[in-house]
């Protein structure tokens, strides 16, 4: 068989794939923004800032990770 062909196969036998690399990489974009928001100029509490980004990082994290084992599976 040629190289599509088993893409195909392998795609549809498994069918949330595509949705794992979508939802990492829509996670990975939703970080980006959430830094280039840059919270630390609209709100007055440092605190609440600290969590924003830190929240933001570990969402990143996780969009890369699930991103990571989606495509990796197909490996």
């Amino acid at each position: 068989m040629d190289e599509t062909t088993d893409t195909i196969q392998r795609t549809l036998a498994q069918p949330l794939r595509p949705l794992g690399a979508t939802v990492g990489v829509l996670l990975v974009v939703a970080t980006l923004a959430a830094v280039a928001s840059t919270p630390w100029q609209t709100n007055p509490s440092t605190g609440a800032v600290a969590m924003q980004l830190v929240a933001a990082v570990l969402m990143g994290v996780i969009g890369v990770g699930l991103a990571y084992i989606t495509w990796a599976a197909d490996a």
